[in-house]
């Protein structure tokens, strides 16, 4: 007989740990301007295993997006998280190469 485990994330324990990794991000990397968390965390329709979702807003970057990514990754963090390191030119670009994802970003959360 076989069973399945469903975890939950503590949400209080999330939202700690993105509090203290975008704190730390800003410290770490001078061209950091925002931290924008979205995605289901934000919307409150997380489900067991939920990523966080991360953009992360930089001056500006001579690196192509997925070269970036690495840069910004925590060494640990309690659940998933996908990171979207982009430039200021590039968000502002975003509703037009990926409506989806710029909606999504637009009802983040800035922390």
């Amino acid at each position: 007989m076989s069973s399945v485990a469903i975890k939950r994330a503590d949400r209080d324990a999330v939202e700690g740990a993105v509090l203290r990794y975008a704190a730390e991000l800003r410290r770490a990397h001078p061209e950091v301007l925002r931290v924008i968390w979205f995605g289901s965390w934000i919307t409150g329709t997380p489900a067991p295993g939920s990523d966080v979702d991360l953009c992360v807003v930089l001056r500006s970057s001579d690196r192509p997006f997925r070269d970036r990514i690495p840069d910004f990754l925590p060494a640990s963090f309690p659940v998933g998280i996908d990171l979207f390191p982009a430039t200021e030119e590039e968000i502002e670009a975003l509703p037009e190469r990926s409506p989806g994802l710029a909606a999504a970003i637009a009802l983040g959360r800035e922390v």
